[in-house]
């Protein structure tokens, strides 16, 4: 799997988000499937940047994805800051208003609910998260014969 990796910086945030939706892309993905992968990155790319390093460390975020198989796009996020394992974060009560809810946790929520597969390990000082994403054949652009 090609990757990029770049300073956890808001700044490339953009690079990352042109990087994996141009790849997404050149495999054929449609529009509702390249929404659903972009929101996702840029949820996670958004908490590594602000969260996982303090303000003297800036580190870095790697970026990859492949085609699993022909029906499965797999998003791969490497950072080497503080440990974070969004699986283990409870789920908000979105039954909740707003002010009874308090801060956080909709972003991971989301992630959780649009990715199929979400896998974390903490490896290496690092986390490796790893985000599956089922495509029905009706997702890919219609190839001309």
């Amino acid at each position: 799997m090609d990757t990029l990796r770049l300073p956890a910086k808001m700044e490339h945030l953009e690079t990352f988000r042109s990087y994996v939706i141009g790849k997404a892309e050149s495999w054929g993905l449609v529009q509702d499937l390249l929404f659903k992968i972009e929101l996702v990155l840029e949820e996670l790319l958004t908490n590594v940047i602000h969260y996982a390093y303090s303000e003297d460390d800036r580190g870095e975020v790697e970026v990859g994805c492949s085609m699993a198989d022909h029906s499965t796009f797999h998003l791969f996020i490497h950072d080497w800051g503080r440990p974070f394992d969004p699986l283990a974060t409870k789920d908000p009560d979105i039954a909740q208003g707003l002010d009874e809810r308090g801060i956080g946790g909709l972003g991971i929520h989301l992630v959780r609910r649009m990715a199929d597969q979400v896998t974390y390990k903490r490896e290496a000082d690092s986390n490796v998260l790893n985000l599956y994403f089922q495509i029905p054949s009706e997702c890919f652009l219609p190839t001309e014969n």
